[in-house]
């Protein structure tokens, strides 16, 4: 399950509308005359139209976020000759270094907390360096987004493995969602900052939180279709209940669990347990 892509008002250049027409953190601002984009009617764009400090905006349909955060990067000082970018794989690597120090350190210390001198520390560039590769810390920030909604893409690309059973969902929950990765630890983070409305991230992540609720809604939409959910159970108020837990469980396994010295309270198995009371067979 992808997003599709949807053919919106003409604009610079060519080819399929840019991620940011759907998860940009300026909606609603970026057409000069004031007018509205084009809306999609895939399941996805309704769901993140429903965020209520946007609910007035309209939203571009975008193409599928994989195709989007997998292309090669313009602008990042790659060289390029002859129309093509020769980039050499000792940039890219570094690129990578750079982008692994500060989704470490972000989700650590939150966007604030982290400098661009100390991402370029933890590298071990110097900070012209790193501004070779990032111009600036908000550049780095949407990188290192990209990354979270290329992990929000698998996810949304499995939906339908993951209807075929609860043991499927179950196993997933021990998986890319489980509260101890650090992907999670880093969504968490930036998800309580966000409460900021001056924080460069606040739409993106706050819409990246719905793509995950979304796709919690519809595996348990598909369960509950297959006669496997308790039956009144409402999947898009246990997706969102069960993503909150999601989200505390890992918070917690970075505060509480330093003070236990007991290991009860197990992540997994405390939301897998959640779960199994929800579904039937």
């Amino acid at each position: 399950m992808t997003l599709a892509a949807a053919s919106g008002p003409p604009g610079p250049g060519t080819g399929p509308s840019p991620l940011s027409s759907l998860f940009s953190d300026r909606v609603g601002q970026e057409h000069a005359d004031g007018g509205s984009a084009a809306t999609s009617v895939d399941p996805l764009s309704r769901v993140l139209r429903t965020l209520d400090t946007i609910s007035a905006a309209e939203l571009e349909g975008g193409p599928d976020l994989r195709t989007v955060v997998e292309a090669p990067p313009v602008g990042v000082g790659d060289p390029v000759s002859g129309g093509r970018t020769a980039e050499k794989p000792a940039v890219s690597s570094r690129r990578e270094a750079i982008l692994d120090a500060a989704a470490a350190l972000f989700a650590e210390r939150g966007y604030h907390g982290a400098s661009l001198r100390d991402i370029s520390r933890e590298v071990g560039i110097s900070h012209p360096g790193m501004l070779h590769h990032f111009s600036s810390k908000e550049a780095l920030l949407g990188a290192v987004v990209d990354r979270l909604e290329a992990h929000a893409q698998g996810l949304l690309d499995s939906v339908e493995v993951l209807q075929s059973s609860p043991q499927s969902l179950v196993a997933a929950l021990a998986g890319p969602w489980d509260p101890r990765e650090h992907s999670m630890a880093l969504l968490a983070t930036l998800s309580a900052e966000v409460v900021n409305p001056d924080h460069p991230g606040r739409f993106r992540i706050a819409r990246l939180r719905l793509v995950h609720e979304h796709v919690l809604e519809q595996v348990l939409a598909g369960l509950a279709a297959n006669g496997r959910l308790v039956e009144g159970s409402d999947p898009k108020f246990l997706a969102r209940t069960l993503f909150s837990l999601l989200l505390g469980l890992t918070v917690r396994e970075r505060t509480v669990r330093e003070l236990q010295k007991a290991a009860d309270g197990d992540p997994i198995a405390d939301v897998q347990a959640f779960v199994q009371q929800l579904v039937t067979g």
